[in-house]
């Protein structure tokens, strides 16, 4: 499930001129979070992942998302990533074998939930309205994809009116694929060293180490 957290984007191209107030509300929500988000690292959150087939799960996995700036580690039963800012390791734990790479931004994306602070601010149009989740009261965003080639078409964020951070995010590729990703104790200011965001491998020395980069 490496690619479980995948990038987030979406655009509606042809809206009407209502859709420009709602995609600029949107914005301004989402702005305020980018803002939280960044003021808060480096931060440490539980999350849960699952991915659908229309409503049907397909498989989940439950980690550990920690970030410093650009660098970030996501542990989980099945599998761990460490990213210092120009290298990638992945561990598949089933397998004892680790890939080290030089991931592209999308990749990046792809492993990282919280990479949408900077995605989300040029070529958008969405609509919000106002939900519970949690008994908590959210701004719930959703926006669309204008071209059809883009790997995500729909996504939604919804975010704690009270603390303006997103507890959940879903999002839809092709026409019936799901991830939902929630977000569950956000830990802020946290004090992490550097090196928390490089493998080791004497803390898995059976690990095979496969370098492509």
């Amino acid at each position: 499930m490496r690619n479980m957290l995948i990038l987030i984007l979406s655009l509606l191209m042809a809206a009407p001129s209502h859709a420009a107030k709602n995609t600029d509300n949107a914005k301004a929500v989402l702005d305020k979070t980018a803002k939280q988000i960044k003021a808060s690292t480096p931060f440490e959150v539980e999350f849960t992942a699952s991915t659908f087939s229309g409503t049907q799960e397909q498989g989940s996995l439950q980690g550990t998302l920690r970030m410093k700036g650009k660098k970030f580690s996501i542990a989980s039963s099945n599998m761990a990533c460490w990213y210092d800012g120009q290298t990638l390791w992945s561990l598949n734990k089933s397998s004892e074998e680790v890939n080290v790479s030089t991931p592209s931004d999308k990749e990046k994306q792809s492993m990282n939930p919280y990479m949408f602070v900077d995605l989300y601010k040029n070529g958008y149009s969405a609509s919000m309205k106002q939900v519970q989740l949690r008994n908590k009261d959210c701004h719930e965003g959703t926006w669309h994809a204008s071209n059809a080639k883009k790997e995500v078409q729909e996504m939604s964020i919804t975010i704690d009116k009270q603390t303006m951070l997103p507890l959940c995010v879903r999002m839809r590729q092709g026409s019936n694929r799901w991830i939902r990703i929630s977000i569950f104790q956000y830990k802020s200011h946290m004090k992490f060293s550097d090196d928390m965001f490089t493998f080791h491998h004497k803390d898995f020395p059976q690990a095979t180490v496969i370098d492509i980069r």
